[in-house]
Formats: structure tokens, C-alpha cells, sequence
């Protein structure tokens, strides 16, 4: 999966739900709605998704696998147990891989946090942080959500990326 691909067609999915919402307030059919208001909606929508995008353009830049790492704000009252239990884990990888992987850490409810819904894409009814991913070059290899992973797990797809180079 790529990330490109994939913000791509989240943007797209988003843009659709605009453009019905604005047509059904304007008492319109979403075909006028688009033509009416077409650079407000791309105004708009390109504004939503600009943090995100930059985000995903940095990882793409990125020769190295990536391990990225979505996560609930440490300074929040309401911890998250999982996040909280899966750190030492993250942290071991970020220590024995060093220079050779690069990793981003993300705060969920921050613009870039949009990043979950574009790689967790399923109508999930409340988010499992962290969400966890090992990217190579915009491939997105591997993903979890909600759990803590084990270092060998991340191990495994992360060798996996630095053999394909």
C-alpha cells in the first residue's frame, strides 16, 4: 500500500462528503454544488489535509525504513495504557537500529494525527492508539493499531525493508 495512494484517495473520499454536505445545506444536486462552489471546496480540502500531506512527503523522502509511531499526547490527563506499555519497545528499536531507520513520532489529535484514519482506514468507531508502522520508501509494509508489538515483530518487517534497500 502507498501512502501517497492512500492519502490520495482519503482526500478524495473527503472531498465527495464535502461536496454532498455543501449540496444538501445549498438545496442543490452535488453535480451544481461542485461547479458553484469548486475552488472553496478545493481551498478547503487542501487546507485540511496540508499538514498531513507534508508529513507523508517527508516519509516518502525517506531512503530508510520508517518506523512511525501515532500516539496519544504524554502531557494528556487520560494516558494511554497501550501507548504507555508499547514505548519501551518503540524506544529499543529507535536504540538498536539507530541511524539505519528513521522514525517519526505523531500526537493523534494534532492536524498530522489525520495520518490514522488515512493508514487505519476502516470505520472504526473510536481510534486504537498507538498505531505503529514500518514504511519503506512510501510502502506502507505493516501496521498495528491499539496493541503493543513486540520488538521481534518490528524486527521482522524492518529487516525485511532494509534487505530490499
Amino acid at each position: 500500500m502507498n501512502l501517497t495512494e492512500l492519502l490520495s484517495n482519503h482526500k478524495e473520499a473527503f472531498r465527495q462528503k464535502f461536496i454532498e454536505a455543501l449540496a444538501k445545506k445549498n438545496s442543490l444536486p452535488p453535480e451544481q454544488a461542485a461547479v458553484e462552489f469548486k475552488d472553496f471546496i478545493e481551498q478547503y480540502v487542501d487546507e485540511k489535509y496540508k499538514s498531513v500531506k507534508q508529513l507523508v512527503d517527508r516519509i516518502n523522502e525517506v531512503e530508510k525504513p520508517v518506523l512511525l509511531n501515532i500516539r496519544r499526547d504524554r502531557m494528556r490527563e487520560d494516558k494511554c495504557k497501550i501507548c504507555e506499555t508499547n514505548e519501551p519497545n518503540v524506544r529499543a528499536i529507535q536504540k538498536k537500529y539507530g541511524n539505519r531507520i528513521e522514525f517519526f513520532e505523531v500526537i493523534e489529535d494534532r492536524q498530522e494525527g489525520a495520518l490514522y484514519q488515512i493508514i487505519f482506514h476502516e470505520e472504526a468507531q473510536e481510534k486504537k492508539v498507538p498505531l505503529t508502522a514500518v514504511i519503506n520508501r512510501g510502502e506502507l509494509i505493516k501496521f498495528w493499531a491499539g496493541k503493543t508489538v513486540d520488538t521481534g515483530v518490528y524486527e521482522i518487517y524492518i529487516n525485511k525493508a532494509l534487505k530490499k534497500g
